[in-house]
Parts: C-alpha cells; sequence; structure tokens
C-alpha cells in the first residue's frame, strides 16, 4: 500500500508540476499524441498490444522515473549535443557518448528488422515507453547543448522574466507555459499544430539519423537566436513570441511525425538507417 502511495504522488508531481517541466507533461504528451495518429493499422495494434495503453500516456513516464535506482544509468540520456562545427549532431550509439540519440540507436538495433519478436514483451515494451519520451525530448530546442569554445556566445545559462533571472532551458521547456499554452490539452493542442503538409512531413521522415540529427541542431540554434542573452521574456517583440510559439509547434509536430515513422517502420520488419551508405 505504501509503494501504491508513492507511485501515484511521483505521478501527480509529475503531472501537475508545469513549470518545472511544461515540455514533458503537455509537449511530450502531444508529441505521443499526433505520433499515434499517424501509426499503421498495424502499428497501432502492436502498440496497444505492448503497452496496454496510448503513447501518450506513457510519454512523460521516463520524467517520473528518472530518479529510480533503475533508471539511473539512462538519467542523462534526455538531451543531445552540436558537434563543434555546429551543423552536425553526436551520433555516438551507448548510454551517455550520444545521449539520447544513442539511446535511439540502441533501441533501433534491439528492435529494428523484426528483432523485437525475438524479445520478451516486458522488454519491447520498456523500449516502447523510452521511445516514447525520448522521442520527444530529442527534440525539444534546449536540450541540444554546444561547446562554450566553439559557440561562446551561447554560453549563457540565464536569461530574465520581468527583470528576474529564468533559465534558458526552464524558458523553453515550458515554452507552452510562457505562451499562454501550459493548461491546453492533448487534443487542443494537436488540432493546432498538426496542420502538417505531406510534403513536409514526407521530408522530416526522410533521410538517416544523421540528418535527423542535423535538423535537430538547427533547432537548438533557432531557440539561442529567438531569446539571446539579455532576453527578458516579458518583454519579447511580436517577432519573437511569434517566433517562439513556431519554434514550439515545429519541434513537437517533427517529433511527432518522426515517431510514428519509427514504429512504422519497426513494426513493418524494417529499420532506419543511421548514416548513408
Amino acid at each position: 500500500m505504501k509503494r501504491l502511495l508513492i507511485i501515484a504522488i511521483a505521478f501527480a508531481v509529475a503531472g501537475n508540476n508545469h513549470t518545472a517541466k511544461a515540455w514533458a507533461n503537455l509537449a511530450h504528451g502531444t508529441t505521443a499524441y499526433i505520433a499515434e495518429q499517424h501509426l499503421t493499422p498495424e502499428a497501432k495494434e502492436k502498440c496497444h498490444y505492448y503497452l496496454h495503453h496510448s503513447l501518450a500516456y506513457y510519454a512523460s513516464w521516463m520524467d517520473a522515473w528518472r530518479q529510480a535506482e533503475a533508471f539511473r544509468k539512462v538519467n542523462n540520456n534526455h538531451s543531445g549535443r552540436a558537434m563543434d562545427d555546429g551543423v552536425n549532431y553526436n551520433m555516438k550509439s551507448g548510454t551517455i557518448p550520444g545521449r539520447v540519440m544513442g539511446h535511439l540507436i540502441n533501441a533501433l538495433a534491439e528492435l529494428g528488422d523484426g528483432k523485437y519478436k525475438e524479445l520478451p514483451d516486458s522488454v519491447v515494451r520498456q523500449r516502447l515507453i523510452n521511445m516514447a519520451h525520448y522521442v520527444g525530448d530529442m527534440h525539444c530546442p534546449c536540450h541540444v547543448g554546444f561547446s562554450k569554445e566553439a559557440f561562446p556566445q551561447y554560453a549563457y545559462t540565464h536569461i530574465t522574466k520581468k527583470g528576474k533571472k529564468l533559465s534558458f532551458h526552464g524558458y523553453w521547456d515550458g515554452s507552452l507555459q510562457h505562451q499562454g499554452r501550459g493548461k491546453w490539452y492533448y487534443e487542443r493542442l494537436a488540432a493546432e499544430i498538426d496542420r502538417i503538409s505531406p510534403e513536409q512531413a514526407a521530408a522530416w521522415q526522410s533521410g538517416t539519423l544523421e540528418e535527423w540529427g542535423r535538423d535537430i541542431v538547427k533547432l537548438g540554434h533557432r531557440a539561442r537566436q529567438i531569446t539571446p542573452e539579455g532576453t527578458d521574456v516579458a518583454k519579447m517583440s511580436k517577432e519573437q513570441k511569434a517566433a517562439s510559439r513556431q519554434l514550439t509547434n515545429d519541434a513537437i509536430a517533427m517529433g511527432a511525425y518522426r515517431m510514428a515513422y519509427i514504429l512504422n517502420t519497426i513494426f513493418s520488419d524494417k529499420n532506419i538507417k543511421t548514416y548513408k551508405e
């Protein structure tokens, strides 16, 4: 009974802490919700078989459990880093070196090409739960780190709100709240965001993981350019506010369509290439 109470409290905290984890609670849920709308019938059936719930239900699961002992080794996988050229994304596989991209590469190696059929259901289930969160995190603009040596103009960690310190990460992680959308529900936000043309969806879903990484680095650059050092978010111009809203929408949509593509590919017994051959 005590354990069940602790679990309930953990999910309640994760679900209501909009300021600290607005991306996790709403953006993650919306990313997974949109992804589910674009699954093939086969992929949707397989996901429900393994999860017994929707993708959105588990979208913030890893944030709720990231401090649990069993998940300590993947606690730092929620972000990634740009290479010093400012174009490419760190693609190293493994637990920490490539962080969230490394996790995705490892998961695809385990599940792709029909390999998921050889694994216990519990293992496949956990990999799907992880991806429901990490693919969204991968596309969160503030989850792209840049070297201070290569990009000294990005070295700041705080901006301000009404003159008070606000972390750069905190603004973008909570961008939906700062944009007045923090208390929206998945369906409402998805209706605003999921207006993607077939051509745009195909562009986001095509290519290799390395090419996806370059798009993600661009998201990181855009965030830094919209809110440079010295920005007071309470005094942002209309252009800055519009750019902030558009970047958030693009990040969620890009992550959603790629999540759908990943799952559709896995459950068609195929795999996604990491690099061009």
